[in-house]
């Protein structure tokens, strides 16, 4: 039988509320609809779930438009039937009318046996607001509604007409539009403009900060001073950390050969400062393709831009954004390709060598929407992704978001969550930039800006901060004489021996810096043609917060006579049995010898002084023993090696501390011949 109920309308427009407490249900299906714009973009299919345009509104290509694509009117009348996954005995519906609302004739609920009820009837016209909520509340049913019918006449309100999504509850609590933001996040302080020394009346996008914090590489937009003059949209300028309290130098123009008169901006900076990936390719002719470069850091500045290799590469967009993970086996990026969910999708590539990277992979569609996601931002932590969107509730034409990476799949991530209006704002959001502190945020707005776009600063609230890192610094030396040495400085997971990032020195005066993610042991060393690579460990698998350690790299002169301190190789407790932590080092030593056929060794046992005479010796002459059998075994001739145990008798540390007591237990190469 079917009846009218009685009906209780409210109109919410957008901004009344962002949040909701109670348990709704979206439509899930499309059980029939007689019109939409295309098959993809303002289809019916992008009504289903939750809102995504409210409370902001408009056009969208994620809302359903009654409107054919290239038709001039909607036929009339218009109908669209949705269904629920779980039918319920309901109260209230809502339907979400993103742009030029008012068009509804009538909406009917269908119950699981063929029940019907006219729960709403309007003579459709034009309404003052540009977007609204329809909340329509009823006696509850008695039946269990299935599906919802919506009965359209756009030809009485001008322009296109679009629902955003459909609602159902049980509750009389009233169903509003919400902004998946994290419930508790505060921003204690607001945000900081970085001041006149960088920003100007001219725009100022993108910025890039180092992982240290103490640069900021920007793009400034059509200045006299950009190489190509006030006609060159786009320039790379940088500007360096004067002091703790936030005082800038003035910005400095990259110069050649980064910046010519095509758009040059920087995607992101490796931790050592050494390293720029670059959006677009740098041709030797001097023109640009599309496609991401990577620039190095030499002696007189900076290398010719090199083209990075993605297989099968290709966008069908004329925008794209790129982003190098900190441990430099990552490469991210914003484009569209065949498998896109919509226009600018998210995707990784991983290294496949120097400059070389596999087939993009789509990050899959917890992140990406049918409109732009664009603007990655990789924490230092590896796992932590902030990146912007206009495909998701937000507070402007496209809202920062964070989500966090589940496994090393990069298909499931947590459902990404909107950082709030402290950082968003009505306009457009995006180019987030954290150091490796995680202190604060880096941004570009009009908001209280000196001119139009502005770089900005806030400070992190803990709640949006990554995981902790240690910003690991020093220099790569010459053991003999402390010079600095150019260097590639190669990390990896001491348990199972991969090789996790990659950095480089500074070619004038050997300075690293690498950031390492809490919860692992890892080993770092710096190589060098014609040195032997002392490598260093640090353990972090309980790191509870950011630090910055300082360690120098020691490269030993391949020359008769050097003597080098196999650092990563590890014993249990009082015995020479080696543990499965030791091979990779173990391993790297069986390659050099390969490599070097005419070297021979001496491979030297030492102790701490805790414990008897006799004792240490013979565990100092057991240990070296270990280690030659282990490279007898992987292949090298016994006849290249002679294993001596010294015991405690030569300390390069005093035994006053454990520290002391560490550097001492220890095994040392020494070169005998080569």
């Amino acid at each position: 039988m079917r009846n009218i109920s009685k009906i209780l309308l409210i109109l919410l427009i957008a901004g009344l509320s962002s949040s909701y407490a109670q348990k709704i249900q979206w439509a899930n299906k499309v059980v029939k609809a007689s019109s939409q714009f295309s098959k993809i973009e303002k289809s019916a299919e992008q009504l289903l779930g939750q809102p995504n345009v409210l409370p902001i509104g408009g056009e969208s290509n994620l809302a359903w438009a009654t409107k054919a694509k290239g038709s001039d009117e909607s036929p009339d009348p218009v109908t669209l039937r949705v269904s629920f996954e779980s039918p319920t005995r309901a109260q209230q519906v809502a339907v979400g009318e993103s742009f030029n609302p008012g068009a509804i004739e009538k909406i009917v609920i269908y119950g699981t046996s063929g029940e019907s009820t006219i729960i709403y009837e309007n003579t459709p016209a034009p309404i003052k607001d540009k977007t609204r909520l329809l909340n329509i509340f009823f006696t509850v049913t008695e039946y269990f509604v299935k599906d919802i019918e919506l009965f359209l006449q756009p030809g009485k309100v001008d322009g296109l007409n679009q629902i955003d999504a459909i609602g159902i509850s049980d509750s009389k609590d009233t169903i509003k539009w919400t902004i998946n933001t994290i419930p508790t996040l505060e921003f204690q302080e607001k945000p900081e403009n970085l001041g006149s020394e960088i920003n100007s009346i001219y725009d100022e996008l993108a910025p890039k900060i180092t992982p240290d914090g103490k640069a900021v590489y920007f793009t400034r937009k059509y200045h006299p001073d950009n190489v190509g003059g006030f006609k060159d949209e786009d320039d790379v300028w940088y500007s360096e950390l004067k002091n703790q309290f936030g005082k800038w130098s003035n910005a400095i123009n990259l110069g050649s050969p980064i910046n010519n008169q095509y758009n040059n901006f920087v995607q992101s900076i490796t931790p050592d400062g050494n390293t720029l990936l670059l959006g677009n390719v740098y041709n030797k002719d001097g023109t640009m393709s599309p496609g991401a470069s990577i620039t190095n850091r030499v002696e007189e500045g900076w290398s010719y831009p090199e083209k990075q290799v993605i297989a099968d590469f290709y966008n069908l967009n004329q925008f794209a954004n790129y982003y190098l993970s900190n441990d430099g086996m990552f490469l991210m990026m914003a484009i569209e390709r065949k498998d896109a969910y919509g226009a600018l999708d998210l995707y990784v590539s991983f290294r496949k060598g120097d400059n070389r990277w596999s087939k993009p992979e789509n990050l899959g569609s917890t992140i990406n929407t049918n409109v732009n996601d664009y603007s990655p931002f990789l924490a230092a932590d590896g796992v932590t992704l902030y990146y912007s969107t206009s495909g998701k509730s937000g507070y402007g034409k496209e809202d920062i978001f964070i989500t966090t990476r589940l496994d090393d799949t990069w298909k499931n991530w947590t459902e990404p969550q909107n950082l709030g209006n402290a950082i968003n704002s009505s306009e457009s959001d995006t180019k987030y930039n954290i150091p490796a502190s995680g202190e604060f945020a880096y941004f570009s707005t009009t908001n209280n800006s000196l001119g139009k776009n502005d770089l900005f600063r806030i400070k992190l609230p803990n709640l949006i901060k990554p995981k902790p890192v240690v910003l690991l610094v020093g220099k790569a030396v010459n053991e003999r004489n402390g010079k600095p040495i150019s260097a590639k400085i190669s990390y990896e997971d001491l348990e199972t021996g991969e090789e996790v990032g990659i950095a480089r020195t500074n070619p004038l005066t050997g300075e690293y810096k690498i950031v390492l993610p809490a919860g692992k042991k890892y080993g770092f060393m710096a190589i060098a043609d014609g040195h032997y690579s002392v490598t260093q460990n640090i353990d972090l698998s309980e790191l509870t917060e950011y630090q910055e350690i300082e360690k120098d790299l020691k490269l030993a002169p391949i020359e008769v006579g050097a003597v080098f301190t196999i650092n990563n190789i590890f014993f249990e407790f009082a015995k020479a049995t080696l543990l499965p932590e030791s091979f990779p080092e173990l391993n790297r030593a069986v390659k050099f010898l390969f490599n070097n056929p005419g070297i021979e060794i001496e491979i030297g046992g030492h102790t701490d002084n805790v414990g008897s005479d006799v004792t240490n010796q013979k565990l100092s002459d057991a240990r070296a023993n270990s280690v030659k059998e282990y490279l007898v075994k992987s292949g090298i001739d016994e006849k290249r090696m002679k294993a001596l145990g010294y015991g405690e008798t030569r300390p390069i540390a005093f035994n006053t501390d454990e520290e002391g007591r560490q550097m001492n237990r220890r095994v040392e190469f020494k070169i005998m011949k080569k």
